[in-house]
């Protein structure tokens, strides 16, 4: 089995001739640890897969998953998951009770890491799955989701993985949430090379409106709403950016993802919205097709 080092020092990805056995010890995910939050110290946090970030002096570390196959040319494709919790019930006070779907503690990090390798062979493309902070290995609160912090650690891990393994540009994918972090990425970042936002999140406050509420599902009226940086976009645009839409989402609806569709258009930015059929009943859950088009572009 061989091992693809991309930077001379500890760190270093899966090759794609290795398997996920490396991973095979650890445990699957806890619900418990995405309700509750956890925390991570530096000296915990060690190279492999890993990503120690510091934002206003508290660090966090943060997980990913991937593989860079021999040769490969293009920019690799970053991808970002969506909310892994959804609404269960209100508490007395009036606060949201979150519960984790059962489907995540059915994964971990040896099935994440050969999903990555399985699309980086496939193409001939590195593909890394970023975890988002507070899910899916990494550190962090996922119930302070799409707040500045979260912005400010995904961003900074960016950097930090292209001076690790010397990217000049990335792409960049997202589903729900995790299409809420691209298009916040699109408005900061001048090294986006294609851009793919699935059922994302990407016009908060219309959103709201939309259901009705003063604040953000997760109780915060200081999130960060995409649809304010469309001018940014157009300063440092991607060479390609695809918004996927099912016209019939119950989660995020089309017309909260068209209108900061429109709103780029009207900036003067470049933009191909796609619609595509979730097989959800939620008709929400586009993440295979995110992925394929991100893959996909040239």
């Amino acid at each position: 089995m061989r091992v693809l080092r991309h930077y001379a020092a500890a760190y270093f990805m899966i090759g794609i001739s290795m398997a996920a056995s490396a991973f095979a010890s650890e445990p699957s995910f806890l619900a418990s640890d995405v309700l509750n939050g956890t925390i991570a110290r530096p000296g915990a946090c060690p190279n492999a897969g890993r990503i120690w970030v510091e934002i206003d002096g508290r660090g966090e570390c943060l997980r990913f998953y991937g593989a860079m196959p021999a040769g490969a040319r293009r920019s690799p494709v970053i991808f970002l998951e969506g909310d892994v919790v959804q609404r269960r019930d209100r508490s007395a006070a009036g606060d949201t009770i979150w519960e984790v779907p059962s489907y995540y503690t059915q994964l971990g990090p040896a099935i994440m890491q050969a999903e990555a390798e399985q699309y980086a062979a496939a193409t001939q493309r590195g593909f890394i799955n970023l975890a988002r902070p507070g899910i899916y290995g990494s550190s962090g609160n996922h119930l302070e989701r799409r707040r500045k912090r979260e912005v400010d650690l995904v961003d900074a891990a960016l950097d930090h993985l292209k001076q690790r393994f010397g990217w000049s540009v990335i792409s960049l994918a997202g589903l729900s949430g995790g299409g809420h972090l691209v298009a916040a990425m699109l408005a900061r970042r001048t090294d986006v090379d294609c851009a793919v936002i699935a059922s994302g999140n990407v016009a908060v406050r219309q959103r709201l409106r939309e259901w009705n509420l003063a604040a953000d599902v997760t109780g915060f009226t200081d999130f960060i709403d995409p649809i304010d940086g469309v001018s940014e976009v157009t300063r440092h645009p991607p060479r390609s950016l695809i918004v996927l839409t099912d016209a019939l989402d119950k989660v995020v609806s089309a017309s909260s993802q068209a209108a900061y569709v429109t709103a780029l258009r009207n900036a003067g930015a470049n933009v191909e919205q796609r619609f595509v059929a979730a097989r959800d009943p939620g008709h929400h859950l586009l993440r295979a097709p995110a992925i394929i088009a991100a893959l996909a572009c040239p």
